[in-house]
């Protein structure tokens, strides 16, 4: 199949998950990062390849969930 990208980012004071081009706010990092888990992880177990990256203080993006 395809590959889906889920991206962690900080607005504010908020997280927010971007997929799709639509945004998904979280009020807390650990939030964010564990619903784009398990939407990456629900992708990758239909056939999708799924990574989730979240944007460092640096600006620079790193995996937090690898491609299987």
């Amino acid at each position: 199949m395809g590959h889906v990208r889920y991206f962690i980012s900080k607005t504010g004071d908020q997280w927010l998950v971007r997929f799709d081009g639509k945004d998904y706010p979280y009020s807390a990092h650990s939030e964010a990062v564990r619903a784009a888990v398990k939407a990456a992880s629900s992708a990758s177990a239909t056939g999708y390849d799924a990574e989730v990256l979240v944007q460092g203080v640096d600006g620079k993006w790193r995996t937090e969930w690898p491609i299987d």
